[in-house]
């Protein structure tokens, strides 16, 4: 009898983490569609319309970044944009490196550049919130540094900007350079591709809940100074902003135009970032749950925001019911217990990749891409210590958890 009462329980809540794996995929496969064939070319014309250009502070956090800074310094300075409508704020972090070295000489050639640096390293968020009480830009530009862009997306931001006057922010789409290195990287790009161009594209269609990158993002400074600070406690700055954002009922735009973002090379590394990422989702989740998910302009998207900020509980859930059903089948020789524990493991974590990697195989006609299925579950290991680690700290030591950062290659 308790065999039976388990195996139902465990299919009960299959269904219910297929039906929300499912939400999602369908919301993926719509913005891929909607996004295909990439960013169109700017037409720089429509400048003329008149478009007035704002004051556009860029600001950058780095702490240890000596390898990729200067790159990011210089890619600021290729933008076309008028020198006097644009200014670059390094705000170095306590770094124990080259990098404030290397800002400060690139802040006496470059014009535009302003180097901040002074005290012990804090995290991104305060960088961030020491960069606003110097920024004068009326838009707010936030980039890590290891983003890289192209010549013209100030000029972007600037015509959004003034074709959408009833959006405040907007959100430039990361891509992942380097992606052929090795699983890791080709697993990221996917992941990054899935989440991005599919999923934020269509939520900004259908009026859904938005999550910024927290780089190539672009905020207008009024609503910078309505919201507040950067929660400077939270590990994922960018998400609980969002949340902000949609409590408030401001809108968020996807911008026609791709920023480069660099992966995680190696496993350990990746580990290290997704704790971070899983701890800091799980302290939004924590905080949307007090507010009764009061989010956004309208139900659905309060219910969207539900179910995207509570993935981390649907995947750790998901996750150990796996191993759960592995153990009733050892013990009952349940067989639907057995298709259950398959089901969690390979389905109910994996949905969302496996479909895009088949069908870019079917695209591409590269065979060799099919070796990326089996590292899908051991990408999802690598995923669920990360959140094992993220849970247990958010529980039981929440006064240890800190912002790491994740190494990087050298780049232009």
């Amino acid at each position: 009898m308790w065999g039976e009462l388990s195996t139902a329980l465990l299919v009960g809540l299959a269904l219910i983490f297929y039906a929300i794996a499912g939400y999602h995929t369908i919301l993926i496969f719509l913005g891929l569609r909607m996004t295909r064939g990439g960013p169109k070319p700017f037409d720089k014309g429509s400048l003329r319309n008149p478009v007035d250009l704002p004051v556009v502070s860029l600001v950058i956090p780095a702490r240890d970044e000596e390898i990729v800074i200067e790159g990011a310094l210089r890619c600021a300075d290729r933008l076309q944009y008028p020198g006097e409508l644009k200014e670059v704020l390094l705000v170095e972090d306590g770094s124990h490196d080259a990098t404030p070295t290397i800002g400060q000489r690139m802040a006496a050639v470059l014009p535009n550049v302003r180097c901040l640096s002074g005290g012990p390293s804090k995290g991104k968020p305060p960088a961030l919130n020491r960069a606003m009480a110097h920024a004068r830009g009326d838009v707010i530009g936030v980039f890590d540094s290891d983003t890289r862009y192209e010549p013209d997306l100030l000029l972007r931001v600037a015509k959004y900007f003034h074709d959408h006057p009833d959006v405040s922010v907007v959100q430039a789409v990361p891509q992942v350079i380097n992606r052929h290195t090795n699983a890791i990287t080709r697993l990221t790009y996917y992941e990054t591709r899935f989440w991005f161009q599919g999923l934020q594209a269509a939520k900004e269609r259908f009026g859904l809940f938005m999550h910024l990158a927290g780089t190539g993002m672009f905020l207008r400074r009024r609503v910078l100074e309505a919201l507040g600070p950067w929660d400077e406690a939270c590990l994922t700055e960018d998400l609980e902003y969002s949340l902000r954002l949609a409590q408030s009922g401001v809108r968020v735009g996807i911008l026609d135009a791709h920023v480069w973002i660099q992966p995680a090379y190696r496993a350990a590394d990746l580990v290290r970032q997704r704790e971070r990422w899983w701890s800091g989702a799980l302290q939004v989740f924590a905080r949307a749950a007090r507010g009764g998910f009061r989010v956004g302009r309208s139900r659905r998207e309060r219910i969207d925001a539900f179910l995207y900020t509570c993935s981390p509980l649907v995947f750790l859930v998901s996750s150990l019911l796996s191993f759960g059903s592995l153990a009733l089948f050892a013990v009952s020789g349940s067989v639907p217990a057995a298709l259950a524990a398959w089901l969690y493991g390979f389905l109910g974590s994996q949905l969302l990749l496996t479909p895009l990697v088949l069908a870019e195989t079917a695209l591409t006609r590269d065979r060799k891409l099919l070796w990326l299925l089996p590292g899908l579950y051991w990408y999802w290991t690598l995923q669920l210590v990360a959140l094992l680690r993220a849970t247990f700290g958010v529980i039981v030591r929440p006064s240890a958890l800190r912002w790491h950062r994740t190494p990087k290659l050298p780049s232009d």
